[in-house]
């Protein structure tokens, strides 16, 4: 909550810079590779385009929203596959390379969709900060994205799985 906060007051700063977004996406691979060695119904899979051009953003704040969805998707996917992957698009006049976190969930049903990047936000009334979280790592999510010059999306199906997408611009930024 603090760290949100400070991030909507101006007081976390981004440190961006010009960077390369394949060690950081392996590095939080990694991370969870070895949680994942435990369980024989779920596997986590790494996609990154070859010709991926280097992004404006933090090395740090990137690595914290991968975690964040992630850590998401694993939880909510009791079994099957969490993939991570990067590739370049143009959505729009300036060039990004975009990163989905997909997994086949247990999804978010479209009426909560809207919803999912507002603070304090969870699709579980039920769940408490033991089960389900603070209910704040997506709308830190959606504010790092946003100070980075990126978008955050998220898409859906209960039962199917969902997909986190979010944008750095590629740099130079012009």
């Amino acid at each position: 909550m603090q760290e949100l906060s400070k991030l909507e007051a101006g007081y976390l700063p981004i440190e961006a810079r010009e960077m390369a977004l394949s060690p950081v996406i392996n590095r939080v691979g990694d991370r969870f590779a070895d949680q994942l060695l435990a369980s024989d119904q779920l596997t986590l899979k790494i996609d990154i385009a070859e010709d991926l051009p280097p992004v404006w953003g933090d090395p740090a704040r990137i690595e914290q929203v991968l975690v964040n969805l992630l850590s998401n998707a694993l939880r909510h996917t009791p079994a099957g596959t969490v993939t991570v992957r990067a590739y370049q698009k143009e959505r729009s006049a300036q060039d990004f390379v975009w990163v989905d976190v997909v997994d086949t969930g247990i999804g978010i049903a479209e009426q909560d969709l809207p919803h999912v990047f507002e603070r304090f936000w969870r699709a579980d009334r039920s769940r408490d900060r033991t089960s389900g979280g603070s209910g704040i790592g997506l709308a830190i999510c959606r504010r790092l994205v946003a100070l980075q010059g990126g978008q955050i999306f998220a898409d859906s199906q209960l039962t199917i799985g969902s997909t986190f997408s979010f944008s750095l611009p590629i740099h130079p930024i012009m």
